[in-house]
């Protein structure tokens, strides 16, 4: 039989871990990135898309982000043209569930993804518009298809690399210790 004493205990004991796991939930980040550094951030409680520009300030309980970091690719601006008042976002610290850290631009992975695509995509082409009226066997379109990968493939990894991409290294993650 349990004695009112034990009783107790355990429903302290209870109230204990209830009161832990809930402040496990509301934590934030160990540590912050510092002002200037190019970041993406996850919060799910603020907004379902992540949030990406460079810090622009540290208030105690939040990271201010201005979003206007524009990307030229091809010449061209790939950022959103935004309005001065929405450009800058308030993020609370404790709705942060994960930030990534620019670690600058890269041209390998565009490249290749690029030559794939190309390549696959000049093949087809080339192959289908190489084929005889009449009597088309299937080696006529290995024939127009061999062309078209080498052609594809190099108008494919020229694009994919001008394109380019940015690699992101991992900062922080919600439920995970920091490294």
């Amino acid at each position: 039989m349990w004695t009112r004493g034990a009783s107790l205990g355990v429903a302290i004991c209870m109230v204990a871990s209830v009161g832990r796991s809930a402040q496990a939930q509301v934590q934030s980040p160990p540590q912050l990135p510092r002002v200037g550094d190019r970041v993406r951030i996850v919060a799910p409680a603020v907004r379902e898309d992540r949030y990406v520009g460079r810090v622009e300030s540290l208030p105690r309980d939040s990271i201010v982000l201005d979003t206007a970091g524009v990307r030229r690719r091809l010449g061209f601006d790939t950022g959103p043209v935004l309005v001065e008042e929405f450009r800058r976002v308030t993020i609370p610290t404790s709705a942060i569930r994960s930030i990534d850290i620019s670690d600058g631009r890269t041209h390998r992975k565009s490249t290749l993804k690029g030559l794939v695509i190309g390549a696959a995509g000049g093949a087809a082409l080339f192959g289908a518009t190489n084929l005889p009226e009449v009597n088309p066997t299937f080696g006529d379109f290995l024939e127009g298809a061999a062309v078209g990968a080498i052609v594809g493939g190099v108008a494919g990894g020229v694009v994919g690399y001008l394109l380019g991409g940015e690699k992101w290294k991992s900062f922080y993650r919600a439920g995970a210790l920091p490294p």
